[in-house]
């Protein structure tokens, strides 16, 4: 067939010109072969300068979408466009013009103008002579290829790209050991050039990684086993020699149906995490010591007890070779009292030390009495003295930490940390630490004095009991005395601030009241006389209008100015307004007096319902400030005078209302869905939106007499109303409230009184607190 001419005519293999013998048969079943090829097939004349197309397959017609007739006669170029290789080209015109077969990918158009990669395969086509008559170019569309192919190589740049913007490091390694990919991070992380990853294979790689692994037998055989395994993931820390941690994590690449591809080895650097972490256990570590040991503190009373727990402990924490504390005699030497010392190091305990140091005053009051702690990294490399030198070598110390325990502002010993096996770089945590241990201990000495003390106080308290030959129970009743007197001393402590608190307030009333009351009685007393004088005045005045009708000009004048006839008729108003203005200065005083009551220190009869209105007017500007306007609503009993201590009943009175007030001005009304059955507790009304207070009073059939002072704010939860006569318990923000109110009013009304405080409330409807008084009947 391809020694036959086309027929431009039919597009037929056969020239009826030719000498040559030609099998018709045979010639058409080569063209029936060509047309049912898949790829395209053209031929070129290759005795023709332009070397035209004189035959194409269908298969060419259906990729490129020109016709048979389109094509024939055509050089192959008006296939090509303006974005085709030029290179390729250049290739295709060299192998043409030296009759040599070329294979190369170009970038053709079809007819309608839309792009197709072309796999083009051109070879010559040679007669009987070795003439080349022919060039044969087979072509096949390979653009979805091509597509795939660029597909392929983006998702290959984004993975990369992923890799690279990964913050661990990753290395991805095939099957057989080859290193498939990694990122620079990887390199980064394990000091490893790129050119030494890129030709290394796994073997090579552990190699260079050896050198910074602290345990690499620990970590190569994990990775033996899991080559041994490797379907398998795991996740390890690796401890590196310079100090680095690094979270190792590992995981096998499989396809769908469970093929292994290789393994993908991650490597995070968590230096600084398992830094924190270590911060953190060591700083948790040390909270438990100074706990412990205040726990200790508090619980032991045996000071030599408390002083060896806490060298022994220290020793551990700080795993140094010797710790003690030192104490100071009077001429400023001093001897180990305790000390736990490691094995292999001399025993100083019970030794007397004299150090010329501490005997220069300036050395003790300037700086340890000040709480200087010294730190000493290397004796060889601080500047200390010969002489100290030489007793620390004594003593075979190389560093130490020397914090002072005061008694007090006196200097009473030091809490001395060693360490003999070399020079130690102490760290800020260890000197805080240490610093903190010999406060605690500061505090154990001074407590162990205190407890000294009381124990010489009850020995001769028992002295002088025996030398009076008193009974057993006298000295037990002593005994319990003296209990309860520690007790009301611990509680006196707790309340000193708001008595003293209370107790200026009371002066500050009563001398407001007292400064205030001599003017109001000198003019309350005046008022009267003023009043008759004006009277008389006026009246001498109308006299004078009666029988000097038409006085001289110039009173005329006066009188129409000062409008003579409004000034008698007002005059009178604005002294009877004067009085009215002096009588409620008045039973302000009174309130303010009564309130304070500075000179009832002891019981006496009072009238609840007098307090009670005494307390209200104080805190008038409260209940009626445009912020609050709060109603208050009053019920009294028909109550007798109560036997009490006026002054201290007058301010629970103060304090209840107080916390009332301040509840309705939180603003933070619960809805009505959190009522609970605690709500059926209350007495107060339901469904009253404004802010109010109610006040009532009755005699209760234990013949007591209960105040009730309720109000429908937010209401009180269950777990604080367990806690509200607690100390120092608040709920109300920093820098508004003590905590102390209602344990001073708790104390005042039980202790005090013999009476009893109760606290009704649930949230959302408010609260309610009975006062209980009993109630004698010798008023």
């Amino acid at each position: 067939m391809i020694s036959h001419l086309h027929q431009s005519s039919t597009g037929r293999l056969f020239d009826a010109n030719t000498s040559d013998k030609v099998d018709l048969e045979t010639l058409y079943l080569d063209e029936r072969i060509l047309g049912a090829a898949s790829c395209g097939i053209i031929l070129s004349d290759a005795s023709k300068p332009d070397m035209p197309i004189v035959y194409c397959n269908p298969a060419f017609e259906e990729i490129t979408g020109y016709s048979r007739q389109e094509v024939i006669g055509r050089n192959c170029r008006f296939l090509q466009g303006a974005d085709t290789d030029p290179n390729g080209v250049e290739q295709i015109r060299q192998a043409l013009r030296t009759q040599q077969e070329v294979k190369i990918v170009l970038k053709n158009y079809r007819k309608d103008g839309t792009p197709f990669w072309n796999e083009l395969a051109i070879s010559p086509i040679r007669d009987a002579k070795g003439h080349v008559i022919y060039f044969i170019g087979v072509q096949t569309d390979i653009t979805s290829r091509k597509q795939a192919q660029e597909e392929l190589q983006i998702s290959h740049a984004l993975l990369k790209a992923q890799q690279e913007a990964d913050p661990d490091g990753v290395i991805v390694i095939a099957p057989n050991g080859r290193i498939i990919s990694y990122n620079s991070r990887f390199c980064q992380m394990w000091q490893i050039p790129h050119e030494s990853v890129k030709s290394s294979d796994q073997e090579k790689l552990l190699e260079c990684m050896l050198s910074l692994i602290a345990e690499p037998l620990k970590v190569f055989s994990k990775v033996e086993y899991l080559e041994q395994n490797p379907n398998l993931s795991c996740q390890d820390e690796i401890q590196l020699t310079d100090g680095r941690v690094f979270d190792r994590y590992s995981a096998p690449v499989l396809s769908p149906t469970g093929e292994y591809y290789g393994r993908i080895w991650s490597f995070r650097d968590i230096t600084e995490r398992k830094q924190t972490e270590n911060n953190l256990k060591r700083q948790a570590k040390q909270e438990r010591l100074l706990s412990c040991m205040n726990q200790r503190i508090n619980q032991s009373l045996n000071l030599d007890e408390v002083l060896k727990t806490a060298v022994e402990e220290v020793r551990k924490f700080l795993t140094c070779d010797r710790t003690l504390i030192y104490r100071f005699n009077r001429d400023w030497t001093g001897t180990v009292d305790v000390e736990s010392v490691g094995d292999g190091w001399m025993r100083i305990v019970n030794i007397t030390i004299e150090d010329d140091f501490f005997k220069e005053d300036e050395v003790v009051s300037s700086l340890y009495q000040d709480g200087y702690i010294r730190v000493i990294d290397d004796i060889y490399n601080a500047n200390l003295t010969p002489c100290h030198i030489e007793l620390l070598e004594t003593l075979q110390v190389r560093a130490n930490l020397v914090a002072p325990i005061l008694q007090g502002k006196k200097l009473w010993g030091l809490l001395v940390v060693q360490q003999c096996s070399g020079v130690r770089q102490w760290q800020q945590p260890e000197i805080e630490c240490v610093r903190k241990l010999s406060i605690q201990l500061s505090v154990a000495i001074q407590q162990a004095a205190l407890f000294e003390q009381v124990a010489d106080e009850l020995k001769e308290r028992k002295a002088a009991e025996s030398a009076l030959r008193e009974s057993e129970t006298n000295l037990k009743e002593k005994a319990t005395q003296l209990e309860q007197t520690l007790r009301e001393l611990k509680q006196t402590q707790l309340q000193l601030v708001q008595s003293e608190k209370m107790s200026s307030l009371g002066q500050l009333v009563a001398g407001v009241a007292h400064e205030i009351n001599n003017p109001i009685t000198f003019i309350s007393g005046n008022i009267a006389y003023a009043n008759q004088y004006a009277q008389d005045l006026l009246k001498l005045i109308q006299l004078y209008g009666i029988h000097y009708p038409k006085p001289v000009s110039e009173i005329e004048t006066l009188i129409e100015e000062i409008d003579i006839n409004f000034l008698q008729k007002d005059f009178s108003k604005l002294l009877s307004s004067m009085k009215v203005g002096v009588t409620r200065l008045q039973a302000l005083v009174g309130s303010l007096k009564n309130f304070s009551r500075l000179d009832e220190a002891e019981r006496k009869c009072m009238d609840v319902e007098q307090g009670m209105e005494n307390t209200l007017l104080i805190l008038q500007h409260r209940l009626k400030s445009e912020a609050s306007n709060i109603q208050v609503v009053k019920e009294y009993g028909k109550l007798p005078p109560v036997e009490c201590y006026p002054g201290q009943l007058n301010q629970v009175f103060m304090n209840l209302l107080n916390n009332a007030i301040d509840a309705l001005n939180s603003g933070d009304k619960q809805p009505e869905n959190t009522k609970d059955s605690a709500s059926g507790e209350l007495s107060i009304p339901d469904n009253v939106s404004t802010p109010t207070i109610w006040i009532w009073t009755e005699l209760s059939e234990r013949n007591s007499v209960l105040i009730h002072i309720a109000d429908n704010g937010s209401g009180i939860h269950e777990e604080v109303k367990e806690r509200i006569f607690d100390p120092f318990f608040t709920t109300k923000p920093v820098g508004e409230g003590t905590g102390l109110g209602l344990s001073i009013s708790y104390q005042i009304v039980v202790e005090k009184h013999g009476g009893q405080l109760h606290c009704f409330s649930a949230p959302g409807c408010g609260t309610e607190f009975v006062v209980e008084i009993p109630f004698n009947g010798e008023c």
